[in-house]
């Protein structure tokens, strides 16, 4: 038998198997003299330059010859084979593939036979990792002949095609579901009052919306393929032009700022922001961007840089009594600069969270049916697998709406309870929580003041922000060390993003790698992320961020690489309160388990599929259910339909929920009502019906539903309808 090297007594190796890595040397240590291939210098000669061709090739090959097929494979092949190599050497290839030999068999037969074939993406049900599964390869068969000219093998090219496969039919439903909401999203952009657009990497625009056409003055149509740089001014254009392919080549949010002449001919300064897009695998596919008229800001700055030039001047010509009031000028200016960046950064801010809200409400309302149905799915399936399917895929759903309430939260368009909050008894409670997260590898301190007292926010959205810094300073030290969480209270002046007055400060500070000035600057924003790709959405800090702004608090990031991080959230300080404000409420699933017989209920959704789950839910609780599409169908039907409660969606075309709210009142004066909505504004539900206005958040469990009609019903309804 051949050795590795070929020196001593050994023979010296043949040298169609000299290549082939961990293959080549398994085969030629292979004892082929007790197999009926025999010993492979007396191998035919096509059989020998099969088995050179596939042991230098980096593709998926392997070749079965003789009576029985015995196999001969490479490396690539050996990937998979999975936990069938390397016990497949040289063995048969009906006993190797004895799961698919029914499928394969014919084709492996025609090809002994002289005939060779191509097959693309054929499904094969395997069990090579100890386990049935679904499978797709793409591969040919083609005879090898022996000396005497006949076939007596096979020789297979192959790749395996499964995850392409897989990943068609996810991105078939992707764009399923993206179909579905563009019309949605059409909607909010043109309701902008700021001129939008999608580009493309060609940088032909995907999208403009109805505010973009009207300031170009032209149609739509003939918006999408405008040449901008016809509107812009003959003194920037070059500039502009210039700092715009700069930006795009960062594939990050950049600005632009020039002149442009409008439908009308006059010329209007613009601040455009552009962001890039990201495709379902991280690839680029473009930019979104809006615009922005500047052009009062930028008189105003004129203004100012010619009273600064008259300033400078006279103070040249006069005497050294005036330069202490030059300082107290400049000193007044330089508070205006950053006051008017402290305002460019909440502009940005606000554009990118009304974006995101939308975009929130959309899955908001593609989840809500998703994890109602899975619901029913995982408590009526008995069969063990499809019931751990669906309580899989029913967890993964419960992400998603993690996902948009971190959407909701950056945006701050989210209905939250605001009320005094004891901090210090937040934590405390949290620790056991904390300590399970975060791992036993870093140590977790508390320096709780007792006078910290209580704050004005809340207590979820306290929970939700200590436990997304606790994970971010767990990331930060990946070797361990220490989380530290402190409070106090502090008396503030009035600052740029906050109100003079008491504060509750809450500390979380870690001993990591820390972050150097420029990333501590970017990380409250959305989307930005340090970590790896698909190890965090970059919504973490953004979501502490508007859950303070929200209470009327900010946020403070004091980092320095190899020095840690102090991530500081100030909350306005408030009384205690009542005791009754800081009980928790009833269990909603508890709430849930109560009858609703008989109870008339009138659910209006322009979502098919929400409004479909609504019915079905409400009907498996034991109402009886009346539908509507629109507020002028629900409306019609509620004059002539006897019924104990409406719900109402919020964000619908035509008439929104709180319109169709008002027409319902008029109609049955203090008829119950309860908004199902993933995206509202506060004000504007209590403007149709007062404060305190029940909202039922999407997505919702089954429980949740439940447990929002045990509240709303008035007692006693059902049973009279009985």
């Amino acid at each position: 038998m051949a050795t590795a090297t070929g020196s001593g007594r050994d023979p010296p190796i043949a040298s169609f198997l000299a290549e082939g890595g961990a293959m080549g040397e398994r085969i030629r240590r292979f004892d082929w003299t007790a197999s009926p291939l025999g010993p492979p210098e007396r191998w035919p000669q096509a059989l020998k330059t099969a088995t050179g061709i596939l042991l230098s090739s980096k593709f998926p090959m392997f070749l079965a010859w003789g009576p029985k097929l015995r196999l001969i494979y490479n490396d690539a092949y050996a990937e998979i084979l999975g936990g069938k190599h390397p016990g497949a050497l040289g063995h048969a290839f009906e006993d190797v593939w004895a799961e698919i030999w029914d499928d394969v068999r014919p084709i492996a037969e025609r090809a002994v036979a002289g005939e060779a074939s191509f097959y693309e993406n054929l499904p094969l049900t395997m069990t090579r990792k100890g386990y049935a599964e679904a499978t797709w390869f793409t591969f040919s068969y083609s005879p090898l002949r022996g000396d005497d000219g006949e076939a007596a093998g096979i020789f297979c090219v192959c790749i395996e095609t499964t995850a392409q496969i897989l990943e068609a039919r996810e991105r078939h439903l992707a764009e399923t579901a993206l179909r579905e909401s563009e019309q949605r999203f059409r909607l909010i952009a043109d309701a902008a009052p700021v001129p939008m657009w999608v580009t493309k990497l060609d940088r032909r625009r995907g999208f403009v919306n109805i505010a973009y056409a009207d300031f170009l003055g032209v149609p739509y149509e003939e918006a999408l393929d405008y040449d901008w740089r016809s509107r812009i001014h003959p003194d920037d254009v070059d500039q502009v032009v210039r700092e715009s392919l700069a930006g795009e080549a960062t594939l990050e949010l950049f600005w632009l700022e020039g002149r442009y002449k409008r439908g009308d001919g006059e010329w209007r300064w613009l601040r455009s922001i552009s962001q890039p897009r990201w495709g379902p695998q991280g690839e680029h596919v473009g930019f979104i961007g809006v615009a922005i008229d500047v052009t009062e800001t930028k008189a105003a700055e004129a203004a100012m840089r010619e009273v600064n030039d008259t300033l400078e001047r006279r103070v040249a010509e006069r005497t050294a009594d005036l330069s202490a009031a030059l300082d107290r000028l400049q000193a007044e200016v330089g508070e205006r600069l950053k006051a008017e960046e402290a305002l460019r950064q909440a502009q940005k801010m606000e554009a990118v969270g009304q974006l995101t809200g939308g975009i929130a409400h959309d899955f908001n309302n593609l989840l809500t049916p998703i994890l109602g149905g899975l619901e029913l799915i995982a408590s009526r399936v008995e069969e063990p697998r499809l019931k751990r399917i669906a309580e899989t895929a029913l967890e993964s759903t419960r992400r998603g709406a993690k996902l948009t309430g971190q959407l909701l939260a950056f945006s701050r368009i989210q209905r939250i309870s605001m009320a005094p909050v004891a901090v210090n008894a937040v934590i405390e409670t949290m620790k056991r929580l904390l300590r399970h997260t975060i791992g036993g590898a870093v140590r977790i301190e508390t320096d709780l003041d007792p006078d910290a007292g209580c704050a004005l926010c809340d207590a979820n959205q306290l929970e939700n922000a200590i436990l997304n810094l606790a994970i971010n300073a767990r990331d930060a030290m990946p070797d361990g060390g220490t989380l530290s969480i402190a409070t106090c209270r502090e008396t503030l002046p009035a600052g740029p993003d906050h109100e003079a007055g008491e504060f509750v400060r809450v500390r979380v500070s870690d001993t990591g790698h820390g972050m150097p000035a420029e990333v501590a600057a970017r990380a409250p924003e959305p989307f930005f992320s340090t970590k790896p790709l698909g190890k965090g959405t970059g919504l973490g800090l953004a979501q502490v961020y508007g859950i303070a702004r929200q209470a009327g608090g900010t946020l403070r990031i004091d980092s320095a690489e190899e020095r840690g991080t102090h991530v500081d959230i100030l909350f306005p300080a408030a009384d205690p309160g009542s005791e009754a404000a800081l009980q928790a409420a009833e269990p909603a699933a508890a709430m849930a388990k109560r009858p609703f017989q008989h109870a008339s209920v009138l659910v209006i959704d322009d979502d098919d599929d929400v409004r479909a789950f609504l019915s079905d839910a409400l009907e498996g609780l034991g109402c009886k259910v009346v539908a509507a599409a629109s507020g002028a169908e629900a409306l019609g039907a509620l004059a002539e339909a006897d019924v104990d409660l409406a719900l109402i969606d919020y964000a619908m075309p035509e008439m929104n929920g709180a319109d169709v709210a008002r027409g319902a009142r008029d109609l049955r004066p203090g008829l119950p009502i309860l908004f199902v909505t993933g995206y509202a504004e506060s004000e504007q539900l209590e403007a149709a019906l007062g404060p305190g206005v029940p909202v039922l958040r999407k997505p919702f469990s089954l429980d949740e539903l439940a447990a929002a009609l045990e509240r709303v019903l008035p007692r006693g309804a059902a049973a009279a309808d009985a």
